[in-house]
């Protein structure tokens, strides 16, 4: 989205939509924030207060591109299902008639499943094993009958700040399975994907935003432990010597992304800059100033792709 005159919708304008609105908003963009509850929404991102599963009569601005980062009320099926599939619809209706702009709807790798260690790519067939990821699928295939113009991407799990709950569980030595293979992506990293695809002329249909280090999780937590300088925590793995989980090849992405406009290229550069954080006691602060709902930072050893992006309530 190069032109400065360009307005860009954010529909349910969470903790990763706030973060590509003031991004998009440096450039010059109009950001136009879309959800129930605007008063948290920072300046200069344009405020429109507007149930998406209930729109009623309402016609949003028009736009050059949406994005799509939306967040259930609830961790069960039918919440999603309100929320993502009620939210696409209404969005669909709220639109002026005749628009038809780019539409960035952000979903989850936890789409494709949990692979014992093989390596999956965007021609790997979905396989979600959760109902709530079944709802993200149907998510997907709804939105590309609703928008001509779609991108879906599918991050790993998001970290970065408000998203701690991996170094809470280090500093606390909670078990973790050390074996299970993770996949993320930093915040700040993920916003930075958002805007290549709305830059881009022709981008990927469909994008797995990873970093640039699937690695296991006892990796992680024993880098994370020498940071804090605590024991590393122990291990809960099954019995065996195989890998846990998928490996995300971030080929595509990466050719999207060269890796020098990555802020955070693996886990130990974004991690580092989380403890730093914590450590000077701005952890707080930064966590309130995200948005971020819950403080989950999708690495909690259940698999780091988690089945949704862990948004703010923003539907």
């Amino acid at each position: 989205m190069t032109d400065s005159a360009a307005t860009v919708l954010l529909a349910g304008c969470g903790d990763v939509g706030t973060a590509l609105g003031l991004r998009l908003s440096e450039r010059g963009v109009r950001a136009v924030g879309v959800r129930r509850r605007t008063d948290a929404l920072p300046e200069p991102i344009e405020p429109v207060s507007l149930d998406l599963t209930d729109p009623g009569d309402a016609v949003l601005p028009a736009a050059d591109a949406v994005v799509v980062t939306l967040t259930a009320d609830g961790r069960d099926a039918a919440a999603y299902e309100r929320t993502y599939l009620g939210a696409l619809r209404g969005l669909r209706r709220a639109l002026p008639a005749d628009a038809a702009p780019r539409v960035v709807l952000v979903s989850s790798t936890g789409v494709l499943g949990g692979a014992d260690g093989e390596v999956v790519t965007e021609a790997t067939p979905p396989d979600p094993q959760r109902a709530t990821a079944h709802v993200l699928l149907a998510a997907e295939e709804l939105a590309a009958e609703l928008f001509p113009d779609l991108v879906i991407v599918r991050p790993a799990g998001i970290y970065g700040p408000g998203r701690t709950s991996l170094i809470e569980r280090v500093r606390k030595g909670a078990p973790v399975t050390h074996r299970r293979v993770t996949n993320r992506i930093h915040r700040d990293d993920l916003v930075t994907v958002l805007t290549a695809v709305l830059d881009a002329p022709e981008p990927p249909r469909l994008l797995h935003a990873v970093d640039h280090d699937a690695a296991r999780l006892g990796d992680v937590v024993t880098h994370l432990a020498e940071r804090l300088g605590v024991p590393g925590p122990p291990d809960n793995s099954p019995s065996g010597d195989g890998p846990l989980g998928k490996i995300i090849d971030g080929a595509l992405v990466h050719s999207l992304v060269p890796r020098s406009r990555w802020r955070y290229p693996t886990f130990r550069e974004g991690y580092d800059a989380l403890v730093g954080t914590a450590s000077s006691g701005e952890r707080d602060v930064a966590g309130r100033a995200s948005g971020a709902a819950d403080g989950r930072d999708g690495e909690t050893g259940r698999g780091a792709s988690s089945d949704a992006s862990t948004e703010s309530r923003g539907a």
